[in-house]
This record gives C-alpha cells, structure tokens and sequence, in this order.
C-alpha cells in the first residue's frame, strides 16, 4: 500500500504541506533504533531514505530503504527496499544514492564468504514503479572489516563505493574507493 506522508493533523490524519513549510516523512513500518534518515538522497520528484538499522523479520540491523515520489505537495511511499541477501548486522541503507531511476544501497556490515563486515553496495533500478535489485558490488580485494558501502554515489553511468575500513599496504584503515561502470542497466 501507499502511505501519504504530508503534515500530520491533530487527528492523526494526513494534510497536504503548506507552501514554503518542510514535510516530515517517516517509515510507516518504523521502530525504535531503527535511524531511519541516516542517509538521504533525491533525484527530482523521488527520494530515497535509509534505514540502516531496520530489523528485517528476524534479522536485527540487516537495514532498509525507502523511495518516496512526490505528487502534487505530499510525498508518498513509493517502496522499502531490502536486499535480497540480506541478514543480520548488515546495515543495509548506512549510504544511499538516486540519480534518476537507478540507485545504489551500501551495506557495509555485510559478511562477504569469511570475511566479517566486508561490505557491499546493491543497485536497484525502477521500471514504472518497481523497483528491482540488479546487482550487488564487493571488492575483489575485499577482507575482514573494510566496511564497502560506507559511503556511494551515483552519477550517470558511474558509481563509486567507498571503504573506509580497507588495509592499505601497511596503514590500518587508510581505506580506498572502488569505481564501477554500469553496464546493461
């Protein structure tokens, strides 16, 4: 379902924004600890809010994110965005991105094979209004505590992921960036 997200009224009910004031929105699935806001992003009329924190079933902190679209003058909830991978500790939505109907998701406290908090990014891409994940990113070179997905960002054909956490010859959490081309998205 679509939840309209406006100024709330003292009757719980939903009022469109006035002119010139902000809109609040807010996971109409939210919970405690969840830091939901922690990462924003917006591309036109779409914005993406995430969740890093989020349980997910019985997944504690495996995260979330949410796309809001806006019409007229209310945001509504286009779609949560989970990986489809997803467990315990990832922190999926600790960075997000938009640039038009592409976005990518960090996760950086994903277990990548043996490596704990190795950390990936996933892209997702919107076709009418669904949103479908198409691929996930790791590093190649990726090892224990590098947390890929710290920090994304998308611009055209290009995204870049950051590793705050990686080894670098021998400076502890110097951390590096990884840059990707998309390809038949």
């Amino acid at each position: 379902t679509r939840q309209g997200i406006g100024t709330e009224t003292s009757s719980g009910g939903m009022a469109e924004q006035p002119a010139g004031q902000p809109a609040k929105v807010v996971a109409p699935d939210g919970a405690a600890d969840d830091f939901f806001g922690i990462s924003v992003a917006i591309s036109g009329d779409t914005a993406i809010i995430g969740a890093y924190a989020d349980d997910v079933g019985e997944n504690i902190d495996q995260g979330s994110a949410y796309i809001f679209v806006r019409e007229g003058t209310t945001w509504i909830q286009q779609q949560k965005l989970t990986a489809t991978d997803g467990s315990a500790g990832d922190r999926f939505g600790i960075s997000v991105d938009l640039s038009g109907d592409t976005t990518v998701i960090g996760a950086n406290g994903d277990d990548i094979g043996g490596n704990s908090d190795q950390g990936s990014a996933y892209v997702f891409v919107r076709a009418g209004v669904t949103w479908t994940q198409q691929q996930k990113l790791t590093a190649t070179d990726g090892m224990t505590d590098d947390r890929f997905g710290y920090g994304v960002t998308i611009s055209g054909s290009t995204v870049v992921v950051g590793s705050n956490g990686n080894d670098v010859g021998g400076n502890t959490d110097q951390g590096s960036a990884y840059i990707y081309a998309k390809t038949g998205m």
